[in-house]
């Protein structure tokens, strides 16, 4: 089984220099530049009969990973390691609270910082793996959706949604590109009580979700209406 670690920051030519040195130590190296790809990178490995995940690594300068650091640490037993040039005692406090294994300063010099690096990895490693039920995280393009935490991220920016958009979104997502009927989503979203769902209503609800959407993503599309059928997923 091939061990690999992953890392998510911006830039390529940082991940590069790193990579070198552990690649010597027969680790390989993922590259993700935002949190949403690096989730769905580790969903993958972890899913994965042929490779280990051994740690992530999150170059904090350039990513904004606070708010999905919670969903990443549910999603794998793997140490969680945060680098930044600029540390402060509040974040670091947040950070370990959220899921992380290990707050530093970024170091210039890598092979000072292996020994560390190592160390947590083995120490994860003799801590009992904890139980949890598969993943319910759901990525298209962009958008990640973590109904564990009723959370939703596009661009690694959080969403505020009420439950019938999560719910909604949930429904739309698990199978994008399909056309789901008024009545399809009116059930899904009130089960046997969908026809209190008034048409209006149902057309607030996808109001609501696309502006949102549309805001948070630069004015992208994400929902089209299908004339007199339904929505789905552009």
């Amino acid at each position: 089984m091939q061990s690999v670690y992953i890392s998510i920051e911006k830039y390529v030519e940082g991940f590069e220099r790193f990579n070198e040195l552990w690649q010597a130590h027969g680790i390989r190296g993922i590259h993700a530049v935002s949190m949403t790809e690096g989730i769905e990178k580790v969903i993958e490995v972890e899913n994965s009969k042929k490779m280990e995940l051994l740690f992530v690594d999150i170059v904090a300068d350039n990513v904004d990973y606070l708010p999905q650091l919670k969903v990443l640490d549910y999603e794998t037993d793997a140490p969680i390691l945060i680098v930044t040039s600029n540390p402060n005692t509040a974040e670091h406090h947040e950070a370990l609270n959220n899921g992380a294994d290990y707050y530093a300063q970024y170091c210039d010099s890598p092979e000072k910082d292996i020994n560390g690096v190592l160390s947590v990895i083995n120490s994860q490693k003799r801590r009992k793996t904890k139980q949890k039920s598969p993943s319910q995280i759901m990525v298209y393009k962009d958008l990640l959706v973590s109904p564990e935490y009723h959370k939703v991220f596009v661009n690694d920016k959080e969403l505020r949604v009420s439950k019938n958009e999560m719910v909604l979104l949930k429904y739309l997502i698990a199978d994008p590109g399909r056309v789901l009927t008024h009545k399809q989503i009116r059930r899904y979203i009130l089960q046997d009580e969908y026809d209190q769902l008034s048409s209006d209503h149902l057309y607030s609800i996808i109001k609501r979700l696309r502006s949102k959407l549309r805001e948070a993503s630069g004015q992208q599309e994400y929902i089209e209406t299908i004339r007199d059928v339904g929505y789905r997923l552009v």
